[in-house]
Parts: C-alpha cells; structure tokens; sequence
C-alpha cells in the first residue's frame, strides 16, 4: 500500500461520503450535499491541510453551525469511517497526518460548536507532533 498523495485525495473522499451515506446517524447531515460538488472542494480543504497547496480559502467551519443536534457521538462516527476509509486505502506518514489532522479538526469542531469533544485531543502522538513539525519547516 502506498502512501497519500494529493492526487489520491479525492477518490479516497468519495470512498469516505459512500461510507457516510451508509453510517444512519450521519447520513442524514450529509443527504442534502451535491456530492459531485462538495468532493472537489473538500479535496481542495484536504490538500491544504495536508500539503500547504493553498488551494482552499473558503470558512470549513460555517456549514457545521447549521447542523443542529450533533453530538461527540457524531464525530466520533465521523472520526471512525475517516479512519478506516484511510486505513483501506493508503498507509504511511501522510495518511498518519490525514487521520491525525482528521482529529484535530473534530476536537475543533466540537469545541467550537460548545460540543463535549467525545474524547480528548492526543497531543503526544507522533503523527500530531510531525504535524506540528511541517507547519513550522
């Protein structure tokens, strides 16, 4: 298996939002969204995040607020099919990255939205702390 690349980005998030469309409590967050639209703009977030391409300006928040009723439980499900949607795909430092950033974001995400995060941020992990590492290079 080989590692993440930018171009391997988007098939791997349409695997994700095929395995989201499947999960009952997220799918119906996810069941209004114009996938073939949203993949290339989520990519476009994911690109960024992963490897500074620049390409994704817009706010990844601001849809988030208007899902009402989510849970840690819910990110914990969104967590869970990221993960294992990466691991059946891919393997490496950049997938570790994706999984870890995958995280952040969710512990973000619960934070922001006054959401108890279903569980804490990992600081000490190493795919975290290479993170840390690229954002300073």
């Amino acid at each position: 298996m080989t590692d993440l690349t930018d171009d391997a980005i988007a098939p791997l998030l349409v695997e994700f939002y095929e395995r989201i469309a499947a999960d009952e409590l997220l799918a119906p967050y996810f069941a209004g969204l114009d996938m073939p639209a949203h993949i290339p703009r989520i990519a476009d977030f994911w690109s960024t995040i992963i490897f500074h391409t620049g390409r994704y300006s817009d706010n990844a928040f601001a849809p988030h607020l208007k899902m009402p009723g989510l849970t840690g439980e819910h990110f914990a499900h969104w967590i869970a099919t990221l993960e294992s949607t990466v691991d059946a795909r891919v393997a490496g430092p950049y997938a570790e990255t994706m999984k870890a950033l995958g995280h952040r974001i969710a512990y973000s995400m619960q934070v922001r939205l006054g959401i108890t995060p279903f569980a804490p941020l990992v600081v000490d992990d190493p795919a975290v702390i290479r993170i840390d590492r690229r954002a300073t290079e």
